[in-house]
C-alpha cells in the first residue's frame, strides 16, 4: 500500500514537473515572438513612413508628421514624378545595363570558375588564392584606371562604359567555383568515358546541376548592378546612358539647395517606382535563392 502511495505520489510529481516545463516553454515562446515582432516592426516601419508619405500631400506631410496613414490619399507625387522627370528613359537605361551585366557575367564567371574547379593546371590554387584577394580591394581604387581606359576608347556617356567594369568580378567567379568543386568527379569521368569533353561536362553536367547558384549569382548581379550608383555617376552626365540611382541623386540634389522647397511626397514616390523592379525580381527569385542557401549549407 506504501509503495502504491509512492507511486502515485510520484507520478503526480513528475506530471508537475512536465505541466511547467511546457509552461515555461510557452513563456519562452512567446517572449521570442514578441522580440521577433518588435525587429521585424523596426525593419518595416521606414517601409511603411515611405509609402505613406509617397500617398500624402505636401501640406499634409508637414503638418501632419505623426500619422502613419494618408488622411487624404493623392496620386498626385506619381504623376508629377511621372511628368516632371525621365523616369521612363533612366528605367529603359537600367534595364539595359542590369540585362547586359546579367548575360555577360554569366560567360565570364561561369568559364573561369569551371576551370579553375574542374581542370587541373600548376598554379591553379594561386590564382585561386589572388581571386580571393582581389575581392577584398574596394572597387573606388581601380575606378580612376578604368575611368581613363574608358575615356581613351571614346566610351563615355554610354552603356558600354557603364556595362564593361561591371562585368568581372571575382565574387561570382568565387562563388561558382565553389559550387562547381562540390560536384562529385564521378559523373565527369562517366562523361569522358563516353567520349566527352570539358564543353559537354559544363553544359551537360555542371551548368544543369548548379542551378540554384546561378540564381544567386543573377539575384546578386541584379541587385549591385541595379543599385550601382559611383561608377554610372562618373561615366554618364546625359539622360540617354543615366540611370536610375543617378538620375535619383539629381533630383534629390535639386531639392537640397532650399529646405523649403523639398517636397518628399515626390521623393518617396518616385524611390517607390524605382525600387519595385528589385522587389519584383527578389520575390520572383526567392525559391532559388533559398535553395542555394540550403544546398551550399548541405555540401559544408
Amino acid at each position: 500500500m506504501t509503495a502504491m502511495n509512492g507511486e502515485s505520489s510520484g507520478a503526480r510529481e513528475g506530471g508537475g514537473n512536465m505541466k511547467s516545463k511546457k509552461k515555461n516553454s510557452l513563456i519562452t515562446k512567446g517572449i521570442l515572438y514578441i522580440i521577433l515582432i518588435l525587429v521585424v516592426l523596426l525593419f518595416i516601419f521606414p517601409l511603411i513612413w515611405i509609402v505613406s508619405t509617397s500617398f500624402k500631400s505636401t501640406a499634409e506631410i508637414f503638418n501632419g508628421l505623426y500619422n502613419w496613414l494618408p488622411i487624404q490619399p493623392t496620386l498626385e507625387n506619381y504623376a508629377e514624378a511621372v511628368q516632371a522627370y525621365p523616369l521612363g528613359v533612366w528605367m529603359k537605361n537600367s534595364v539595359i545595363v542590369v540585362a547586359l551585366v546579367i548575360v555577360l557575367s554569366c560567360v565570364f564567371y561561369i568559364l573561369p570558375a569551371y576551370a579553375l574547379a574542374r581542370i587541373e593546371f600548376k598554379y591553379s590554387g594561386v590564382l585561386v588564392m589572388l581571386m580571393v584577394a582581389t575581392i577584398m580591394i574596394p572597387k573606388e581604387l581601380s575606378s580612376i584606371m578604368s575611368y581613363k581606359i574608358v575615356a581613351k576608347l571614346g566610351l563615355l556617356d554610354t552603356y558600354s562604359a557603364v556595362v564593361i567594369p561591371q562585368i568581372c568580378d571575382a565574387i561570382g567567379v568565387f562563388l561558382l567555383y565553389q559550387f562547381f568543386r562540390g560536384i562529385p568527379k564521378e559523373y565527369s569521368e562517366v562523361c569522358q568515358l563516353d567520349g566527352g569533353g570539358h564543353f559537354t561536362i559544363l553544359t551537360k553536367i555542371c551548368l544543369p546541376l548548379s542551378g540554384p547558384a546561378i540564381s544567386v549569382m543573377v539575384i546578386l548581379t541584379f541587385v549591385s548592378s541595379w543599385n550601382n550608383f559611383f561608377w554610372p555617376l562618373l561615366v554618364t552626365f546625359t539622360d540617354k546612358s543615366m540611370t536610375l540611382p543617378v538620375g535619383l541623386a539629381t533630383i534629390m540634389t535639386s531639392y537640397s539647395e532650399s529646405s523649403a522647397s523639398r517636397q518628399y511626397g515626390l521623393l518617396m514616390a518616385i524611390s517607390i517606382l524605382t525600387s519595385i523592379p528589385a522587389l519584383a525580381i527578389f520575390i520572383g527569385m526567392q525559391k532559388k535563392f533559398v535553395e542555394a542557401i540550403t544546398s551550399t549549407g548541405i555540401k559544408g
